[in-house]
């Protein structure tokens, strides 16, 4: 994988927790506006009940939004420069599985691989960091071999 590769990666990463990030915004929005009773108008037992149910959504959902800014926030001060070892901006290639190291993120797609994030406070990436491809290690009971480090 040569630069430009990987940069794209990065991109693919980035429009990927961008597009989480405004999906979760939009839910924010949708739970906030369906939380506010007009108080000048007559309503029911029933429309208090989803009210404070749609404000406890939204309260949930703007926690996710927060964290959802804070990871495309991670992700764009990941060092992508070429990479020898498991670190944080590697892009590592295990078990035929291809992840982008540092930050957590739902499968996405760039040049017809799916990537996958895994966060340095990972089980798994404790147990890689730092090896580099041919090196082989045991995790949770089974011995795996990294394919590729970039």
């Amino acid at each position: 994988m040569d630069d430009k590769a990987k940069l794209r990666v990065k991109d693919a990463l980035l429009a990927h927790l961008e597009e989480h990030l405004r999906a979760t915004d939009a839910a924010v929005g949708r739970e906030d506006s369906a939380a506010r009773l007009d108080p000048d108008s007559a309503f029911s037992v029933d429309d208090q009940s989803q009210s404070d149910e749609a404000a406890d959504l939204g309260g949930l959902f703007e926690h996710v939004g927060e964290r959802a800014h804070s990871t495309v926030s991670e992700a764009e001060q990941l060092d992508f420069g070429p990479a020898a070892e498991v670190r944080p901006g590697a892009i590592v290639v295990l078990d035929g599985s291809s992840y982008v190291v540092g930050v957590i993120s739902s499968p996405f797609e760039c040049d017809g691989t799916t990537y996958e994030g895994m966060t340095t406070d990972a089980p798994l990436y404790g147990a890689i960091r730092g090896l580099r491809a041919g090196d082989r290690f045991t995790y949770d009971a089974t011995e795996h071999e990294i394919d590729a480090v970039y």
